[in-house]
Parts: C-alpha cells; structure tokens; sequence
C-alpha cells in the first residue's frame, strides 16, 4: 500500500522564519554553508510530508 502525499503549504510567516533563521546562521554566526545546509534540510524534510 502506498502512502498518501499532501500538499504542504508554507505560510508567509514560515518563510520570513526560515530566511531569519539562514541570515542569523550566515551572518551572526557567520556560516553561510551550514545556514544554506539547514535550510535545504528542512526543505527537504518538508517535501517528504
């Protein structure tokens, strides 16, 4: 049996989260590899929903 795909939608809101998130990652903490690593990452992870 295979298992159902949903259509995800990601508010307005998660987004801005997201790119927050990847700015204070490159910028603060000033790792833009891991900031462009964690965003693809739960990207990833959202499209397996």
């Amino acid at each position: 049996m295979q298992m159902q795909k949903y259509k995800i939608e990601i508010s307005e809101l998660a987004e801005q989260d997201l790119e927050f998130a990847a700015d204070y990652i490159a910028f603060d903490l000033k790792n833009s590899s891991a900031a462009v690593s964690v965003v693809q990452g739960i990207r990833k992870q959202i499209n397996k929903l």
